[in-house]
């Protein structure tokens, strides 16, 4: 596998800018930077010499580097590695968390984090930065990653961001289902119910067993079946349904039902 290298900015997050990479001889020399850096090892295993010490972070393990550390950054074995990149600027992450009652300190505690869930809620926001994806999913998969990130792994502790908001959850519910196909977002719900982006989440999830986003999507797979069933084209569905486009409705569609809607309508 040749080496490549992938930086971009997306617009729904000021502040925050994108690394997508493989690298197998390439090193990094000695560096900083600005920002607060947090990435997943997709595979392989990134090697670093860090607080005076050479370390090697493996496979589906996160690594985090604090503002104005230096480090440097090598392969960890001989196939390279290859992973995914945030860099945070710490301005941008005060703004997005300013309805906390603690303000988010950018310090984390360890260099490499072992920690599944954490590792697979920013891989998904990584690639919902990349590829299509609804406003209402980015915001509340980067909400759960920087709320974990930071209570789990650094030095801010939980809040009574974690109170029980029933209303706002049957309020949240009711308004993405009565405007699936403008696609809400996180935003949205948040001036709706006066509940913090995490409050609610953790609310709706508490009711549905769902996400926010994950019952958006859910439903408006369930609607475009039912118009797949009346005999409505895959195009005409995909925009009836608010989806981006039909590369977009295919792979939400074949993750609810297993199947893609071309199939589904010759069964």
């Amino acid at each position: 596998m040749r080496e490549e290298s992938k930086i971009w900015r997306n617009p729904t997050f000021e502040g925050v800018e994108l690394l997508s990479a493989h690298y197998q001889t390439f090193s990094f020399s000695k560096h900083w930077h600005d920002e607060l850096a947090i990435g997943v090892i997709e595979d392989g295993a990134e090697g670093l010499f860090y607080r005076g010490q050479n370390i090697v972070i493996p496979k589906r393990q996160i690594v985090a580097i604090n503002p104005a550390e230096v480090h440097t950054g090598f392969s960890g074995g001989s196939d390279g590695w290859r992973y995914r990149m945030f860099y945070f600027d710490l301005s941008a992450l005060e703004a997005q968390f300013q309805h906390r009652d603690l303000p988010i300190n950018p310090v984390i505690e360890a260099v490499q984090i072992d920690d599944s869930a954490l590792f697979d809620t920013l891989l998904q926001l990584h690639l919902s930065l990349e590829q299509s994806a609804f406003e209402i999913t980015k915001e509340s998969l980067f909400t759960l990653a920087l709320e974990r990130l930071f209570t789990q792994h650094g030095s801010s502790k939980k809040t009574n961001d974690n109170a029980f908001c029933a209303k706002a959850g049957y309020l949240a519910r009711d308004f993405l289902r009565d405007n699936f196909r403008e696609n809400p977002s996180l935003t949205e719900l948040e001036h709706l119910t006066n509940c913090t982006k995490f409050q609610l989440i953790k609310s709706f999830k508490q009711l549905f067993g769902v996400t926010p986003h994950q019952y958006l999507l859910l439903t408006k797979v369930n609607h475009a079946k039912r118009l797949l069933s009346q005999g409505q084209s895959c195009l005409d569905t995909a925009l009836a349904c608010g989806f981006y486009d039909q590369s977009h409705f295919n792979r939400n569609f074949k993750k609810a039902f297993g199947i893609t809607p071309t199939n589904f309508q010759i069964l």
